[in-house]
């Protein structure tokens, strides 16, 4: 959901400045400026072939934009000329607190949007390859302890929120009361991870209970009530609210 909504966003916003929903076709006036392993990304979707030629049909922008990986985006946006990137963030984070251009032109708003961006984007990258998220070389650095870690990857993920409601509060809303955001939220605990500690086999009979509740803003996650099949005493033990 992330991923969709960041990248429609950045979509509609660059169509929108070049008046154009073809915004990345190179080949024409009205294109906006790509460089690198992002213009060779684009190139793959338009042309084909040795020598290379031009699809015959071109794909859709629909098609183009699906296509394109998730590391497409942040490079194109880094891409951006001062020109070009405070108006396309205006657009693409249209509902940030701050969001107009004059916000975007200052270098140390981007840097810190963009470092979110960076983090997200290799959170999803290690997820993708199964490898562990836990461990500290993948979060601050500055962890001590694991259950920093659980820490910070909770707010990695309240990052992610954040993000999203910028681009589409409808979006965010749909996550936020999702059983999948539940369930992260229950098992990126404390709690839980002491209970997988004490019980690895038992530890996935804990069932959540409570209803996500809305929050008026995304700067901390709500607590989750857990409660264990009744009869068993273990995990009657592990009745309190999880918490960081």
């Amino acid at each position: 959901m992330y991923e969709v909504t960041l990248r429609n966003a950045i979509h509609a916003a660059a169509s929108k400045f070049a008046n154009n929903a073809n915004w990345y076709d190179y080949s024409q006036t009205w294109a906006l400026p790509l460089y690198g392993t992002t213009k060779d990304k684009i190139t793959d979707e338009l042309y084909s072939g040795t020598p290379s030629l031009r699809r015959a049909p071109q794909p859709t922008p629909d098609a183009v934009v699906s296509s394109l990986s998730f590391g497409f985006w942040n490079g194109f946006l880094n891409g951006l000329t001062s020109r070009e990137q405070p108006r396309i963030l205006t657009d693409t984070f249209a509902f940030h607190p701050h969001s107009k251009p004059k916000h975007w032109s200052i270098t140390s708003n981007v840097a810190d949007l963009m470092e979110k961006l960076q983090k997200i984007q290799r959170l999803r990258n290690a997820v993708a390859h199964l490898e562990p998220i836990w461990k500290k070389h993948r979060l601050k650095g500055t962890e001590t302890h694991w259950s920093h870690c659980v820490v910070s990857l909770r707010e990695l993920h309240d990052d992610m929120m954040q993000i999203m409601s910028w681009c589409c509060p409808h979006a965010a809303s749909a996550v936020e009361h999702s059983y999948a955001r539940r369930l992260f939220l229950g098992i990126c605990s404390t709690n839980a991870v002491k209970a997988f500690k004490a019980d690895p086999f038992a530890a996935g009979r804990m069932m959540p209970f409570a209803d996500l509740l809305p929050r008026s803003s995304y700067s901390m996650p709500p607590s989750y009530a857990w409660i264990a099949p009744q009869g068993n005493a273990y995990w009657s033990a592990m009745r309190p609210v999880l918490t960081y």
